[in-house]
């Protein structure tokens, strides 16, 4: 099995100032070639430790793969850092000193002298075509003297260098049109295809115990990852082909979201609002939000979805006691008796949302996000949701529905992650019940979380 390895080279990356963001693509793409990435290194704009971290990495792997460093100015170093380690001189290619000169021509700008230096290649080494930038990188399968230069033993292997530039869109286009199908002829006899579970409602720990008997799997392996508020299982297998290695993973799959039931919301690029989005068209239904304490973010997320128009129906932020009563009719004797943080006023906000909008569902968020506004009885995190729906009563006749929530999220959260948490559990609220309705009308009643008499009622209206 080949290995890759990556280094990342710039000091802008260290300081944090640029999000490394190639390391990730370019272990995605390893991955798809059925190439093993056990390294991938930052490093800054520095020669001697620039060519440290190409010896390591060559002596280790039969493909080191740069980002960075391929510009015209002073502090981009790739190209003579490789040449050095590897005993090679660096060459002007006229044809590609022409073709970068067409294109500051083609722009109306001449040509700075600095960026000559995208020109230089070391001798023996192959251009890899930029075809949207000016910063072309190189692809060099390094002779036995080369590697005798960097004092690196490789046996009988071949050691084989790409370089890009650090712009990721450049990146990834060179990679595309060139390196990917390079790499495939000439190192990958296997690749992997993965997915990812994504997972609501259960701990990261709660879930490894759950799944513990296929984490001991070697082909396909399961891995757990926690997220935001979420956790996920990694299924991976490798194979000759995507297709048979799809088939290796597919029992494994099928078996983890059996088991995981619900709580399984998606797979991959799946969030909870495009999860509620496709529900919402699946069932032909509509949704209108009234947030308080989330100042508009389950509103943004669901509305971040395209083709979202088709059933969210109208969205308010009604953030005073005021706009409360004005909009969504909450009456000013229930917020002096129970305030605008709690139960009573997140159901008749909810209400009042479902009435204005004429939608069939209307979820209302009210809470504490602080850092301040709490006390003993409503601490900082204390958030209600609630959710309206249309129903019917034993007789026929329209009745509505109520379902609530109370979240205690803890003092100690930042207030950003207090409403991201906050809107996670109210877009899950939705996704549940458009799932089945009625079992969870029955959770939400055995929770005791909705009001005693509307849990006492709530199967007659399904």
């Amino acid at each position: 099995m080949s290995r890759a390895e990556v280094v990342c080279i710039g000091t802008e990356l260290l300081l944090g100032d640029v999000l490394d963001t190639n390391s990730q693509f370019l272990a995605q793409q390893l991955a798809l070639l059925g190439l093993d990435c056990f390294y991938t290194v930052t490093v800054g704009d520095n020669p001697e430790r620039i060519k440290a971290c190409m010896r390591e990495a060559l002596s280790r792997s039969d493909v080191l793969i740069t980002s960075g460093g391929l510009g015209p100015t002073a502090d981009d170093l790739t190209t003579e850092c490789l040449a050095g380690l590897c005993g090679a001189p660096l060459e002007m290619d006229q044809d590609l000193l022409a073709f970068i000169t067409g294109l500051f021509a083609a722009r109306g700008f001449a040509m700075p002298e600095s960026n000559k230096k995208q020109a230089l290649r070391p001798r023996g080494a192959d251009i890899l075509p930029n075809p949207v930038g000016s910063a072309p990188g190189v692809v060099w399968r390094l002779s036995p003297e080369n590697l005798a230069h960097a004092a690196i033993v490789a046996g009988n292997k071949v050691k084989t260098v790409l370089t890009f530039p650090g712009v990721p869109s450049e990146l990834k286009a060179m990679w595309q049109g060139t390196a990917y199908d390079y790499l495939a002829k000439n190192y990958s006899a296997s690749t992997i295809w993965s997915q990812e579970l994504k997972h609501f409602g259960i701990g990261e720990s709660a879930l490894a115990e759950m799944f513990a008997h296929l984490l001991e799997l070697s082909n396909p392996t399961v891995a757990p990852y926690a997220g935001r508020w979420e956790c996920r299982l990694r299924v991976a297998a490798k194979a000759e082909t995507q297709e048979a290695a799809r088939a290796l993973a597919q029992p494994v799959i099928d078996e983890i979201k059996a088991k995981s039931g619900v709580r399984c919301y998606g797979v991959d690029k799946d969030t909870l609002e495009s999860t509620v989005g496709a529900l919402l068209i699946e069932k032909g239904l509509t949704l209108a939000t009234a947030e308080s304490c989330t100042g508009g973010l389950v509103s943004e997320r669901l509305t971040d979805i395209p083709g979202s128009s088709k059933y969210v129906m109208l969205n308010a932020v009604t953030y005073s006691d005021h706009s409360k009563q004005e909009l969504l009719g909450v009456s000013a004797q229930l917020l002096q008796e129970f305030g605008a943080v709690s139960a009573q006023c997140a159901e008749a906000m909810a209400h009042g949302m479902r009435k204005l909008s004429e939608c069939d569902l209307a979820l209302s968020v009210t809470g504490i996000a602080g850092p301040e506004g709490g006390n003993a009885d409503k601490p900082v995190g204390t958030v209600y949701i609630g959710l309206s729906a249309a129903g019917k009563d034993a007789s026929g006749a329209s009745a509505p529905l109520y379902f609530g929530r109370t979240l205690k999220l803890g003092a100690r959260l930042p207030r950003a992650e207090v409403r991201w948490r906050t809107a996670n559990e109210a877009l899950n609220m939705v996704r549940l019940y458009l799932i089945d309705p009625l079992e969870f009308a029955r959770e939400i009643a055995a929770q005791s979380q909705a009001s005693p008499q509307m849990s006492q009622a709530l199967p007659k209206y399904l």
